[in-house]
């Protein structure tokens, strides 16, 4: 005869090792929507409200974050507007990767004449359809005096 210890080992022990031989359970995981997006970090040179002089060249600088889950491949910063001073009409992004932040500069030349410079930029694809258009546009904002 067996005592209760035996019976009960030998109850138990069986359940124990058809637990361990169960496969498993795995959760398929779904691809993550695709999210473009951008935060403007900083103005890396000549802030809002620079003084330049009349017909100066200078580098100006931001520093965006793809903030998104997209990378970003074959991106421009196009101008949108026409001021005095001169800029071309767009500069290349990237590649980007999400989470990265990219410093992107511009070469500007102000007018020759005293008065403010305010060029708007809106980030497009390589066929200069506009991205982000819920965005507002990063802008250059200087004063020529």
């Amino acid at each position: 005869m067996l005592g209760a210890g035996a019976i009960l080992i030998g109850w138990v022990l069986p359940h124990v090792v058809d637990d361990t031989s169960t496969e498993p359970t795995t959760h398929p995981t779904q691809p993550a929507t695709p999210y473009d997006d951008s935060v403007f970090e900083k103005d890396v040179t000549y802030p809002d409200g620079s003084v330049v002089r009349p017909g100066e060249s200078f580098d100006k600088t931001w520093r965006i974050r793809n903030s998104g889950n997209v990378p970003w491949q074959d991106r421009y910063l196009t101008r949108m507007n026409d001021t005095p001073c001169k800029a071309p009409k767009r500069v290349g992004i990237g590649p980007v990767v999400p989470g990265e932040s990219i410093d992107i500069t511009v070469r500007v030349r102000a007018s020759d004449s005293p008065g403010r410079c305010k060029i708007f930029w809106k980030m497009t694809d390589a066929h200069g359809a506009p991205l982000l258009a819920a965005k507002k546009p990063i802008f250059l904002d200087v004063t020529v005096a």
